[in-house]
């Protein structure tokens, strides 16, 4: 058994129980906490994020959907939209490529058949942004048009829907199965009238994920007439499968009277998706689960107090926190079972207590090992186990880790083997069940594809520019991913693959031009890439991933020491990180949509670089990353839909943010070391697991001041390094501000 098991143990059982019922009620101050969410923001520009009702970490994110099929809409929304076309129940935040948005309802009155001879090609319907609310757990639009306002909540398998009918007509719903945006469409659909209140079926689809069932159940308070519809054109009978269902529910005469819906979703079957229903929302009662929706994020949010005048702050700072809840999300029945990478159903995980281990998918891993996996390594521990049983359960199923694992799919999507540090840190930090060396043997299949330059890579040393593109990223996140698998075959004794790996986490030094003071390309034969511009990029095409050569020149997270020798020493390599800040923002070529939040040739709307403004840390600037780190919480995020730099990445942005806000960043993500920034609030009280408190104050600091001291329980902290056994115990981090 491994060292941390009986640790592990115990968050295990905590997670079964947290993800099947409601905590303890949440305080007073828990739920007041509710009011600085504001779900819009990073709905606009290029943030990607969605306004509907989710529960943390819930299966179900119930929101509306408008038609435009750009790439500002892969999450189904965008604030600078008036159209909706309906409420779907699976909905992706902040990603760069967009699928899901299943099982459509949209409120109609009229002919369906006529309503689809519009532009729109659907029933559809204006709003405004003054008829929409938002807060954790609940959505709410007013269609003046329709005469009806849409009231939307959620459990974790469960969305809920009220509609208030203000007229005499009668109440209609569409419900679309064939509906589609961005990449995914409808292959095989299946809809099936069980009684006069409720209707079943499926969705098969394809896209960015190729192989995605999805099962639902819908039942209603009133009862309803249906009419089946085959790609738009009715059909007789009660039952019908084709590639693009549709029924239109007629409600007859609803005045003064609310119809409440509940659809449960399960990606096992349809008998999952009623179990699901009756342990979930075994009512009618919309007020009472949106109560419990409320409740369950008071409690998840209320564990952080902040005292700070500054609301805006808070605002940005508690809406980060609610971002990054929304991913990984539940993927397992309420009795266990799972669709797994294979394709196949699964019956539950179980730990070796016979515990079941919920599953988790949605790890988009490239961005979020950097930040988002560590946050919840501290403010989630009991739910680390099962996320990492997740990740090694695609091991099982498929062969590999997952790279980009979207509803028990790999996407391929992104570059680095990234659940090899997620589930290190979690090792190291005691936090799983999972034995040293079963993720030892799984990281090291990871490191045997002859695929992406990975064989590439273990034959040169790096990967050669003539034989595959992103070289040099890849040569660099690579190194990194091996320096974590040295730590954990440390960890499970393997002395020899211990030693090979951490020799591999140096080939970074290979690609390093000292006359450019740039990681470059390198060919096969050994000649530096030519032509070399470092402000050159073309979208995944050139040797390096959605960034130039400036933006991955500091990717070496897990050897600051090696990488600042590769400069010369401490003086060369601060003058490289501050030209990268005060330089010109032009870029040559075609620059990537993802390249936004620009400071000099610093990208904060991409991850490559968000440690870099704490590689200060190590160098006599301390006081100068402290400067940047300010500059990018104000002017990166800000409380208004147009709030992120770039997109959310299912939380890593707003990762960044949660942790820069309280003054500590993992720049190397693993292992538990976080280094030191500045704090944004004059005090912080995180309520750790077992009761203890972690508080984070700071002195009222001048215009011009940076820290000067930083205290752990009192003592002075000598370095710029925090430990994460330390701050699990609890404790007071003070911060003292002077001039420089």
């Amino acid at each position: 058994m491994s060292p941390v098991a009986s640790t592990a143990a115990t968050a295990t059982t905590a997670t079964t129980v947290a993800t099947t019922a409601a905590s303890e009620p949440p305080s007073a101050n828990a739920l007041a906490v509710l009011k600085y969410v504001d779900p819009f923001i990073a709905t606009g520009g290029h943030g990607h994020a969605f306004p509907g009702a989710v529960v943390p970490f819930g299966m179900v994110q119930l929101s509306p959907d408008n038609p435009s099929q750009g790439w500002d809409w892969t999450s189904g929304y965008h604030y600078s939209d008036n159209v909706l076309i309906g409420f779907s129940h699976t909905h992706l935040s902040g990603t760069g490529v967009g699928d899901l948005l299943d099982i459509l309802l949209m409120p109609l009155q009229g002919d369906y058949a006529q309503q689809q001879k519009n532009e729109h090609k659907r029933p559809f319907a204006l709003y405004e942004h003054a008829d929409e609310q938002a807060s954790p757990g609940f959505y709410q639009l007013n269609l003046p048009g329709l005469g009806v306002k849409a009231e939307l909540s959620a459990t974790e398998r469960v969305g809920v829907h009220r509609y208030s009918y203000s007229n005499s007509e009668k109440a209609k719903l569409l419900l679309d199965l064939g509906y589609a945006q961005n990449y995914d469409k409808s292959v095989v659909t299946l809809l099936k009238v069980e009684d006069a209140y409720t209707i079943s079926g499926y969705r098969i689809s394809t896209g960015w994920a190729k192989y995605q069932p999805l099962y639902f159940v819908a039942t209603f308070n009133q009862p309803f007439a249906a009419q089946l519809y085959q790609d738009g054109k009715a059909v007789k009978g009660q039952l019908l499968q084709t590639e693009k269902g549709q029924a239109v529910l007629d409600f007859g005469a609803l005045p003064g009277q609310s119809l409440v819906g509940k659809v449960a979703l399960s990606y096992v079957s349809i008998d999952g998706a009623k179990a699901n229903l009756a342990a979930e929302v075994p009512h009618f009662s919309f007020d009472r689960v949106k109560a419990e929706a409320a409740q369950r994020w008071a409690t998840q949010l209320g564990r952080f107090q902040v005292n700070d005048p500054d609301e805006t702050a808070k605002t940005k700072f508690y809406t980060a926190l609610y971002h990054s809840y929304l991913a990984p999300q539940l993927f397992s029945d309420v009795d266990g079972r799972y669709f797994g990478a294979d394709g196949a159903v699964h019956q539950p995980m179980v730990d070796g207590n016979q515990q079941q281990i919920p599953r988790y998918t949605l790890f988009s891993l490239w961005d979020t090992f950097r930040a988002l996996h560590p946050l919840l390594t501290i403010t989630d521990p009991s739910r680390v186990d099962p996320m990492m049983h997740s990740l090694l359960g695609f091991y099982d199923e498929s062969g590999l880790l997952p790279t980009w694992d979207l509803m028990s799919n790999e996407t391929d999507v992104m570059i680095g083997y990234h659940a090899v540090p997620v589930l290190a840190d979690a090792y190291l930090k005691g936090l799983t069940t999972a034995s040293a060396g079963r993720i030892l043997q799984a990281a090291k299949a990871s490191t045997q594809q002859s695929r992406f330059g990975i064989d590439l890579f273990g034959k040169y040393g790096y990967v050669p520019s003539d034989l595959d593109v992103e070289a040099v990223s890849k040569t660099l996140e690579y190194a990194f991913d091996d320096y974590a698998i040295s730590k954990i075959a440390e960890a499970a004794g393997q002395q020899a693959d211990a030693d090979y790996f951490a020799k591999r986490a140096l080939s970074y030094q290979q690609l390093f031009d000292a006359s450019t003071g740039f990681f470059r390309g390198k060919t096969s034969n050994g000649a530096w890439v030519s032509p070399f511009n470092p402000i050159y990029v073309a979208h995944r095409t050139t040797d390096y991933t959605e960034a130039n050569a400036w933006q991955y020149t500091f990717f070496v997270p897990h050897d600051v020491p090696g990488l600042m020798a590769l400069y010369g020493g401490e003086a060369k390599f601060t003058e490289k990180l501050d030209t990268l800040f005060s330089m010109s923002s032009k870029m040559e070529g075609e620059v990537s949509p993802d390249i936004t939040g620009l400071i000099g040739q610093y990208a904060h709307g991409n991850e490559p670089v968000h440690h870099v403004p704490y590689l200060y840390a190590f160098t006599g600037k301390k006081w100068q990353g402290e400067a940047r780190i300010k500059q990018i919480r104000d002017s990166m995020y800000r409380a208004e839909p147009n709030g992120l730099a770039g997109n959310d990445d299912l939380g890593q942005m707003s990762a960044w943010y949660v942790f820069s806000a309280l003054g500590f960043y993992p720049l190397n993500p693993v292992g538990g070391e976080f280094v030191l920034g500045t704090p944004q609030f004059s005090a912080v009280t995180l309520k750790l697991d077992h009761g203890k408190l972690l508080q984070i104050t700071a002195e009222p600091a001048a215009p011009g001041e940076y820290v000067t001291a930083v205290s752990w329980n009192g003592q002075r902290i000598v370095g710029q390094v925090l430990n994460y056994q330390q701050l699990m115990q609890g404790g007071t981090l003070h911060f003292e501000f002077g001039p420089i």
